[in-house]
């Protein structure tokens, strides 16, 4: 038997039976999210991801194609009529149902590996310039957003994204009654056909005088005028938003995450960080970074802190560390978990990017419900660099001497006494190797830990419990490797609570 083959089984066994560093009910699940198939701009189609996926020893894969790539462009004030629209590969174009459908087919032959569907969208664009001299621009087309969890066709036919009108239509309104004036418009036209050059009837009351032309070429002209905003006005009703009223800030974003909210699923930013200057058959396309809108949109379930999303959002002390506290303050509602977003579609290798790039999911037991409960609980930690296939974290808790198993990533613990922290690790094959292993409260680095692997740490900290709330998370570094974890949520007993009640 190979060395690579006994390696293979050896990280099989660890990752499916390796559980109880973290307690006896959990296994460590690897998994790759964000990766587009041939039914967007992806390179492999979904049965080649699959097979790529098992041959990289991962054991779930979420799918993310581009639900809708449709771009359009009106001249006002017959912007539904005089227009440009370009659309290019999705699931909407591809089919929903097909889509779906394809997924399950594949799933049952390959149940040894779960593959769960969700998508890729931009919410919202608005252009900007003139088309008249070369200066229209498309903004924020590439400010994205992962959502998966969703079980009904009609919740994904329905999104409120731009390019799905259906999807952004409001319910009908008193108000509405104004986009009915091409009627009037009509009537007038049809009224003007009848129109004489002067009035005369005979005794029956018959008009014997002739037709005006010149009243009836009106009457043609407001005929044809109201039949075409008739039809640019079609359904007259109004929608929630549109791309010709300029940058609309984060209510698109905010209005898409409460919609996937309501239908149970999740919802993760792409790529907080990335900018994007392209151009699509002629039309230009700018996006800006967008950390700046993470802490405004609320109830998102997190975002992906590689590949962009760590040097401003993820980082130690940063826009992540600063969410995190609000919700410790009661200031947001939910926190902010991380992920690992591959986002690949069709460059480079994609046996490549599964082995650099993980998600780590703690479960327990490998099923759907168990993979979408531990995204939206935070149960994970995600692995980055050329080493993550044989990096296996095996404990990452928190108790005090009155709890002997502790807590785990996306779990809140109540202490009496101060915590303590169990961190250990190893490499499947064995190597040591230094580890530079940063603790992080509160968004501050509290020490820094120094180990080879394998390692196996404890670490008392002496935090004073001022705060009703706090949390604890590791970023870790070694030669090839990356590791971050979501938080652990520690919060203090009432000291009086606990006297009186043991009077």
């Amino acid at each position: 038997m190979s060395r690579k083959l006994i390696l293979i089984l050896l990280f099989s066994i660890a990752v499916s039976f390796h559980s109880k560093g973290w307690a006896e009910e959990f296994i460590q699940v690897p998994a790759a999210i964000h990766i587009s198939s041939t039914v967007s701009d992806g390179k492999h189609t979904i049965p080649e991801i699959v097979a790529i996926a098992k041959q990289s020893n991962l054991k779930a894969v979420i799918l993310t194609d581009d639900v809708l790539m449709r771009w359009e462009y009106g001249l006002w004030p017959l912007r539904r009529i005089i227009k440009k629209t370009v659309e290019q590969k999705s699931i909407f174009k591809y089919g929903i149902k097909k889509y779906l459908n394809q997924i399950e087919n594949v799933q049952k032959e390959s149940p040894d590996l779960l593959l769960l569907a969700g998508f890729e969208c931009a919410p919202f664009y608005y252009w900007e310039g003139n088309v008249f001299n070369s200066s229209l621009k498309m903004r924020n087309w590439h400010k994205h957003i992962l959502a998966m969890g969703l079980e009904n066709v009609k919740d994904w036919e329905n999104l409120p994204v731009l390019g799905n009108n259906q999807g952004l239509l409001l319910p009908f309104h008193f108000k509405n009654i104004i986009n009915f004036w091409p009627f009037v418009i009509l009537l007038t036209g049809i009224l003007c056909l009848n129109k004489k050059k002067f009035s005369y009837a005979d005794f029956r009351g018959r008009k014997l005088g002739p037709y005006s032309r010149r009243w009836r070429a009106l009457g043609a002209l407001l005929i044809i005028i109201g039949l075409f905003f008739s039809f640019n006005n079609y359904p007259f009703l109004d929608f929630r938003f549109d791309q010709y009223h300029g940058d609309l800030g984060i209510m698109p974003y905010q209005n898409l995450i409460d919609y996937i909210n309501q239908r149970g699923g999740l919802t993760f930013w792409a790529h907080p960080e990335a900018k994007n200057n392209q151009e699509i058959d002629g039309m230009k396309i700018l996006t800006e970074e967008n950390t700046s809108d993470l802490p405004l949109v609320s109830n998102y379930t997190g975002f992906a802190i590689f590949y962009e999303g760590y040097n401003k959002v993820g980082i130690p002390g940063g826009i992540w560390d600063d969410m995190l506290k609000q919700y410790c303050q009661g200031k947001r509602k939910t926190p902010v978990w991380i992920i690992a977003g591959l986002s690949f579609d069709s460059e480079r290798n994609l046996s490549d990017y599964m082995k650099d790039l993980r998600n780590i999911l703690l479960v327990p037991r490998l099923s759907k419900s168990e993979v979408l409960r531990a995204l939206r609980d935070g149960r994970m930690y995600v692995v980055n660099g050329t080493a993550s296939a044989q990096f296996i974290l095996d404990k990452f808790v928190i108790g005090d001497d009155s709890i002997a198993a502790g807590k785990i990533m996306g779990q809140e613990l109540e202490l009496e006494g101060k915590p303590r922290l169990e961190i250990s690790g190893h490499f499947l094959d064995g190597r040591s190797q230094l580890f530079k292993i940063k603790l992080i409260r509160n968004g501050r680095i509290i020490e820094i830990l120094e180990a080879n692997s394998p390692f196996n740490l404890s670490y008392q900290d002496e935090y004073d419990g001022k705060d009703k709330k706090i949390y604890y998370r590791i970023d870790a570094e070694s030669q090839g490797l990356h590791i971050v974890t979501n938080p652990i949520f520690i919060k203090q007993k009432d000291k009086k609570i606990l006297a009186v009640s043991g009077k």
